[in-house]
């Protein structure tokens, strides 16, 4: 059997002790604050991010590596005799995948899939790619597997602030007018690989999270794969808003694992301070 290389982008909000954990290989995606170039996780970080748009009023650009930048990446596992599979934010949210596909085509050997996903979204296919590979299915299977489970990921976050939404093109100057203005905070939904607007919440923040984190895991009817869930987070200033939510799902019972993953510049650079979500996997 051929060794397995999971291989990802900086948008899958992982730790490094979690990425050292699974053996996971990240590609960095470019953000551009300015006229100058970083890389996320390595240059720069999301409390760079928010100094920047609080001084200048400017969102950060953010973009895919390169076809060149991923064949470069991948070959070093490919001459190494490996299988590499690609699992990276997903192809309605990003040209990453295309830019995979491509290089996948330069290459023997490069297996991907779309997470339809992002952040810890892509994470949650991510392990179980990572645990597939140590049971000794072939990269071919896993990416078969996963594609066909993509669809079970519930993920989903709660805003704090409307104006990275409205700068970035996401909403109305009216919409985020008025949601302020009442202190509305939308639940941001992926659903087939986009974003949508789920239930809107008022009041308070931390009990906003609590209250939302909740409602997320008491569904009529819903199965959970219990294995792990990510509580995933740009709460920089606020660790008492994460540590409320991640007791909160502890106190479910329903996970063996609840991870507290900090989202990385990518993801904030969309979002904005003070952004929460909880990350999980529906059973079938």
């Amino acid at each position: 059997m051929r060794k397995v290389v999971i291989t990802t982008d900086s948008c899958c909000d992982l730790t490094n002790e979690i990425i050292e954990k699974f053996n996971i290989k990240v590609l960095p995606l470019n953000v551009t604050l300015g006229n100058d170039s970083y890389l996320d996780g390595v240059d720069v970080f999301p409390k760079d991010i928010f100094e920047y748009v609080d001084k200048t009023d400017v969102l950060p650009k953010t973009a895919a590596r390169s076809v060149g930048d991923f064949i470069t990446f991948f070959k070093p596992f490919v001459d190494d005799g490996c299988d590499v599979v690609f699992i990276g934010i997903g192809n309605d949210l990003s040209s990453t995948l295309q830019n995979v596909a491509i290089a996948a085509k330069e290459l023997p050997n490069v297996y991907y899939t779309d997470s339809a996903n992002l952040s810890t979204g892509i994470s949650l296919s991510l392990l179980k790619a990572c645990d597939l590979r140590d049971e000794g299915m072939s990269a071919e299977d896993i990416v078969k597997k996963i594609d066909s489970e993509t669809k079970n990921m519930d993920v989903s976050f709660i805003i704090d602030r409307l104006d990275y939404l409205y700068k970035g093109g996401r909403c109305s100057a009216v919409s985020a007018f008025g949601a302020n203005l009442l202190k509305l905070h939308p639940c941001i939904e992926v659903v087939n690989g986009k974003l949508g607007v789920g239930k809107k919440y008022r009041g308070n923040m931390k009990d906003i999270l609590v209250k939302y984190i909740n409602d997320r895991l008491s569904v009529d009817g819903m199965k959970f794969v219990k294995k792990r869930v990510f509580i995933t987070h740009t709460c920089v200033e606020h660790p008492e808003y994460v540590a409320a939510c991640v007791e909160a799902a502890k106190a479910t019972g329903i996970f063996e694992t609840v991870y507290d993953t900090p989202a990385g510049s990518t993801i904030a650079s969309h979002c904005g301070p003070n952004t929460l979500g909880i990350l999980f996997e529906r059973a079938e």
